[in-house]
């Protein structure tokens, strides 16, 4: 396998990547959903977030078995051939390409685009001015990643600190001044449990996002060392940024009023804290913060189809796997991913805007989630697979953080399947991985 010659990040970089992907916009516009499925009882959104870091921590230490094995270029797809075969490794890739990045780009993209129109009304143009300014954000961010890692790299962990301002700021302030007869009351309940399944998928997405550094894990220095590091302390961070800022953002406002205000919560929040300008501040913090995850999806997004080509996995291969000398990546692999998120934010735009889409209720940003945790659960069991066989000698990393592992994409799973639009979700990612076996089955019968 090809590898980078020159390692271009560092741990900090690693840790950007995955903080500043997972921290970003999910947390921000997921906070009512997570009420809303909970029916407003914030110990029990309390719960969900820390099951959710279950399979982000948990799974974060497993895969950094996988990092520490190999820095072969193609991340999580690398290890997904090492764990199971060529044939596993191209599902994954091409799920990943198809379906999981360029879905996550195209609604994050809209995310800071509807931020935007927040913060200047006047850019909103009839409703169409989100659209405009979502492919205006991507084109920047495609363009600033293939001008220069330089420039992608100090914009990721800058975005990374600035992101934190809000969260940390709206924590200790709802902590210290909220009113705790927000949440006295609620309580945790069998019937309370079961009714709340559906906020998995809200965390699921808040907490997406955590396994992006792998995809430049043969670009980052010492990435045996420093990837397994990020995998591990960034999932910390999170879940501490995570439960600080639901808590303190439901003492301040209440879940009833977050609930109706969507997603301009923290809008409303730093108005009641900071008055006006603070607001405003705030506002444009969030802007930053959600396209510093954009950023780092679309770091990730562009390389997926130069990893596939790079294994002859799809049509032109020869082409997609060129880096070009001056920019150090390659154009037909951006090119691909770029288009493929243009089709997601169509889709996304059909189903906000045509009714005959509009009654089925998709949600793009759940499509990808689901089934990305199936990938996930199985490189888990690879873990334990490679550590029953003795090539694993830890028995901590290799069975029982494997097992919590598989518990959280467990859960995930059920939350995704048993969720309103959950077959609808099911049924497109079915069609996807049928259409990716499909074209591998014919490109390897032409081959023999």
């Amino acid at each position: 396998m090809k590898k980078e010659k020159k390692r271009k990040f560092g741990l900090l970089m690693s840790i950007a990547m995955i903080v500043g992907v997972v921290i970003g916009s999910g947390i921000f516009f997921k906070a009512d959903d997570i009420l809303v499925q909970t029916h407003g009882n914030v110990k029990m959104g309390c719960l969900v977030l820390f099951l959710g870091a279950v399979g982000i921590i948990f799974g974060g230490i497993t895969i950094s078995e996988w990092a520490k094995l190999t820095d072969d270029a193609g991340g999580l797809i690398t290890y997904a051939e090492k764990a199971f075969g060529k044939a596993f490794a191209f599902l994954l890739g091409w799920f990943q390409t198809t379906v999981y990045f360029p879905a996550l780009v195209a609604i994050v993209s809209f995310v800071a685009s509807n931020y935007t129109v927040a913060l200047f009304p006047k850019l909103a143009f009839g409703h169409f001015g989100v659209w405009v300014i979502s492919l205006v954000y991507l084109i920047v961010i495609y363009l600033m990643n293939v001008y220069s890692n330089h420039i992608s790299e100090l914009f990721q962990t800058s975005a990374m600190f600035i992101k934190l301002i809000p969260l940390v700021l709206i924590a200790i302030c709802g902590l210290f001044f909220g009113d705790v007869h927000m949440i006295s009351t609620h309580a945790i309940t069998l019937p309370v449990v079961l009714s709340s399944t559906g906020a998995i998928v809200a965390v699921a997405f808040s907490y997406d996002g955590w396994a992006v550094a792998p995809s430049i894990g043969h670009e980052i220095k010492n990435s045996k060392r420093n990837l397994p590091l990020a995998l591990i302390i960034s999932p910390l961070i999170i879940f501490t940024v995570y439960i600080g800022y639901f808590v303190g953002i439901s003492l301040l406002l209440g879940p009833s009023d977050i609930m109706k205000m969507g997603d301009l919560a923290v809008y409303a929040a730093a108005e009641k804290l900071f008055g006006y300008i603070g607001q405003r501040l705030m506002l444009v913090t969030v802007i930053i913060s959600v396209l510093g995850t954009l950023n780092g999806l679309v770091v990730a997004n562009i390389r997926v189809p130069y990893f596939l080509a790079l294994r002859q996995e799809l049509p032109y291969s020869h082409k997609i796997s060129q880096v070009n000398t001056r920019f150090k990546l390659s154009i037909w692999s951006t090119v691909i991913s770029f288009i493929m998120v243009l089709v997601w934010l169509s889709i996304h735009f059909m189903s906000i805007n045509l009714p005959s889409m509009r009654q089925f209720g998709i949600d793009i940003s759940a499509i990808p989630i689901v089934i990305m945790y199936l990938f996930y659960g199985l490189l888990y069991v690879g873990v334990m697979i490679r550590t029953c066989k003795g090539l694993i000698k830890n028995k901590i990393t290799g069975l029982v953080c494997p097992i919590l592992a598989i518990a959280g994409a467990l859960m995930i799973l059920y939350g995704g399947l048993t969720a309103s639009n959950g077959m609808i979700y099911l049924i497109v990612s079915f069609l996807i991985l049928v259409s990716g076996i499909s074209l591998y089955w014919m490109r390897h019968l032409h081959k023999s």
